[in-house]
């Protein structure tokens, strides 16, 4: 049985209160000020070049997560992943752990 992020929310007492996908625009914003997603291409390219000296210095392990880090900005900005945020409160509307009076 595969578990969503909502199982996992109600498996911690929690219960979504608002879910608002932010999509490829923050990404966007980003890529257009700093570019992060061109320079992890860069890096990417470089790295898969670099590959056989990359995995005989520090492992198959670190190159493969390396490599598989420098493709999330690009995903993010195609799409591919789904920026999400979650606001959440405790289940029944409970106040545990608030620091008002």
């Amino acid at each position: 049985m595969k578990l969503t992020s909502k199982d996992a929310f109600e498996n911690a007492g929690l219960a979504v209160e608002r879910k608002d996908v932010v999509g490829t625009e923050w990404r966007e914003y980003a890529e257009e000020r700093t570019r992060p997603a061109s320079r992890a291409l860069l890096r990417l390219s470089r790295l898969r070049r670099q590959r056989n000296t990359v995995v005989e210095r520090y492992g198959e392990d670190v190159y493969d997560y390396v490599e598989a880090n420098l493709h999330w900005e690009a995903y993010q900005l195609l799409g591919k992943l789904q920026p999400t945020l979650v606001l959440s409160r405790p289940r029944g509307g409970g106040t545990e752990g608030s620091t008002e009076p």
